[in-house]
Protein backbone atom coordinates (compact mmCIF):
# COMPACT_ATOMS: atom_id res chain seq x y z
CA UNK A 1 0.00 0.00 0.00
CA UNK A 2 1.20 3.51 -0.76
CA UNK A 3 2.78 4.91 2.37
CA UNK A 4 2.87 8.69 2.17
CA UNK A 5 3.92 8.93 5.81
CA UNK A 6 7.46 8.25 4.60
CA UNK A 7 7.35 11.15 2.16
CA UNK A 8 9.49 14.19 2.84
CA UNK A 9 6.48 16.50 3.27
CA UNK A 10 4.83 14.28 5.86
CA UNK A 11 8.03 13.70 7.86
CA UNK A 12 8.58 17.43 8.12
CA UNK A 13 5.08 17.84 9.52
CA UNK A 14 4.08 20.11 6.67
CA UNK A 15 0.95 18.24 5.66
CA UNK A 16 -1.51 15.69 6.90
CA UNK A 17 -2.89 12.89 4.71
CA UNK A 18 -6.06 14.74 3.71
CA UNK A 19 -4.06 17.76 2.58
CA UNK A 20 -1.80 15.56 0.49
CA UNK A 21 -4.76 13.75 -1.10
CA UNK A 22 -6.58 16.99 -1.88
CA UNK A 23 -3.47 18.65 -3.27
CA UNK A 24 -2.86 15.66 -5.55
CA UNK A 25 -6.40 15.82 -6.89
CA UNK A 26 -6.33 19.57 -7.47
CA UNK A 27 -2.91 19.75 -9.11
CA UNK A 28 -3.00 20.38 -12.80
CA UNK A 29 0.69 20.44 -13.61
CA UNK A 30 3.71 18.54 -12.43
CA UNK A 31 7.44 18.73 -12.96
CA UNK A 32 9.18 15.41 -13.49
CA UNK A 33 12.92 15.45 -12.89
CA UNK A 34 14.46 12.28 -14.21
CA UNK A 35 17.89 10.82 -14.56
CA UNK A 36 17.84 9.50 -18.10
CA UNK A 37 20.97 7.45 -17.37
CA UNK A 38 18.69 5.03 -15.53
CA UNK A 39 17.09 2.78 -18.16
CA UNK A 40 13.96 2.16 -16.08
CA UNK A 41 13.36 5.89 -15.55
CA UNK A 42 14.19 6.74 -19.17
CA UNK A 43 11.64 4.19 -20.45
CA UNK A 44 9.04 5.23 -17.88
CA UNK A 45 9.55 8.89 -18.87
CA UNK A 46 9.09 8.04 -22.55
CA UNK A 47 5.86 6.21 -21.72
CA UNK A 48 4.57 9.15 -19.66
CA UNK A 49 5.42 11.60 -22.46
CA UNK A 50 3.57 9.43 -24.94
CA UNK A 51 0.43 9.12 -22.74
CA UNK A 52 0.44 12.73 -21.49
CA UNK A 53 -2.10 14.08 -23.99
CA UNK A 54 -3.20 16.85 -21.59
CA UNK A 55 0.41 17.97 -21.14
CA UNK A 56 0.20 17.81 -17.35
CA UNK A 57 3.90 17.10 -17.02
CA UNK A 58 6.97 19.25 -17.63
CA UNK A 59 10.13 17.18 -17.97
CA UNK A 60 13.51 18.24 -16.64
CA UNK A 61 16.55 16.20 -17.58
CA UNK A 62 20.29 16.69 -17.76
CA UNK A 63 19.96 18.51 -21.10
CA UNK A 64 17.73 21.21 -19.58
CA UNK A 65 19.60 24.52 -19.33
CA UNK A 66 17.49 26.77 -17.11
CA UNK A 67 18.84 27.67 -13.64
CA UNK A 68 15.83 25.98 -12.01
CA UNK A 69 16.54 22.81 -14.00
CA UNK A 70 20.16 22.85 -12.87
CA UNK A 71 19.04 23.13 -9.25
CA UNK A 72 16.52 20.30 -9.65
CA UNK A 73 19.11 18.03 -11.28
CA UNK A 74 21.50 18.74 -8.43
CA UNK A 75 18.78 17.81 -5.93
CA UNK A 76 18.16 14.61 -7.87
CA UNK A 77 21.88 13.80 -7.78
CA UNK A 78 21.79 14.10 -3.99
CA UNK A 79 18.83 11.70 -3.79
CA UNK A 80 19.01 7.93 -3.66
CA UNK A 81 16.36 7.80 -6.41
CA UNK A 82 16.43 8.62 -10.13
CA UNK A 83 13.00 10.26 -10.26
CA UNK A 84 11.59 13.35 -8.57
CA UNK A 85 8.03 14.63 -8.99
CA UNK A 86 7.00 18.13 -7.91
CA UNK A 87 3.47 19.47 -8.19
CA UNK A 88 2.50 23.10 -8.67
CA UNK A 89 1.98 23.44 -4.91
CA UNK A 90 5.57 22.40 -4.21
CA UNK A 91 4.75 18.91 -2.91
CA UNK A 92 7.46 16.39 -3.76
CA UNK A 93 7.60 12.64 -4.27
CA UNK A 94 10.74 10.67 -4.99
CA UNK A 95 11.31 7.35 -6.72
CA UNK A 96 8.50 4.80 -6.45
CA UNK A 97 6.35 7.15 -4.34
CA UNK A 98 6.02 9.34 -7.45
CA UNK A 99 4.79 6.55 -9.73
CA UNK A 100 1.14 6.29 -8.55
CA UNK A 101 0.80 10.09 -8.57
CA UNK A 102 2.08 10.17 -12.15
CA UNK A 103 -0.11 7.26 -13.23
CA UNK A 104 -3.31 8.71 -11.81
CA UNK A 105 -2.82 11.83 -13.92
CA UNK A 106 -2.57 9.92 -17.20
CA UNK A 107 -5.49 8.68 -19.32
CA UNK A 108 -6.49 5.26 -17.95
CA UNK A 109 -3.73 5.61 -15.38
CA UNK A 110 -6.07 5.41 -12.39
CA UNK A 111 -6.56 1.71 -13.09
CA UNK A 112 -2.79 1.16 -13.20
CA UNK A 113 -2.35 3.21 -10.03
CA UNK A 114 -4.83 0.99 -8.17
CA UNK A 115 -2.85 -2.13 -9.11
CA UNK A 116 0.39 -0.38 -8.24
CA UNK A 117 -0.63 0.38 -4.66
CA UNK A 118 -1.80 -3.16 -3.86
CA UNK A 119 -0.05 -4.59 -0.79
CA UNK A 120 3.43 -5.81 -1.59
CA UNK A 121 3.66 -4.11 -4.98
CA UNK A 122 5.07 -0.87 -3.61
CA UNK A 123 7.65 -2.71 -1.47
CA UNK A 124 8.77 -4.86 -4.40
CA UNK A 125 8.97 -1.82 -6.66
CA UNK A 126 10.97 0.12 -4.07
CA UNK A 127 13.49 -2.70 -3.76
CA UNK A 128 13.88 -3.08 -7.53
CA UNK A 129 13.98 0.67 -8.11
CA UNK A 130 16.52 1.19 -5.32
CA UNK A 131 18.75 -1.53 -6.77
CA UNK A 132 18.60 0.06 -10.23
CA UNK A 133 19.19 3.57 -8.87
CA UNK A 134 22.16 2.47 -6.77
CA UNK A 135 23.59 0.45 -9.63
CA UNK A 136 23.84 3.37 -12.06
CA UNK A 137 27.60 3.52 -11.64
CA UNK A 138 28.00 -0.20 -12.22
CA UNK A 139 25.54 -0.28 -15.12
CA UNK A 140 27.04 2.79 -16.84
CA UNK A 141 30.66 3.14 -15.66
CA UNK A 142 31.42 5.93 -18.15
CA UNK A 143 28.63 8.09 -16.69
CA UNK A 144 29.34 7.80 -12.97
CA UNK A 145 28.26 10.67 -10.77
CA UNK A 146 30.93 13.18 -9.82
Amino acid sequence: MLNLTNSKNFREGALDMNTVANACQESLSFTIVCDERCTVVRNFGALVKWWDKQQSFVFVDRDSTSPRATDLIQRLDNSKWSLLLIDENGLEWEGPEAVPIILKNLPFGKIAAVFYILPGTMWLTQQLYLFVSRSKGRLHPSEQRA
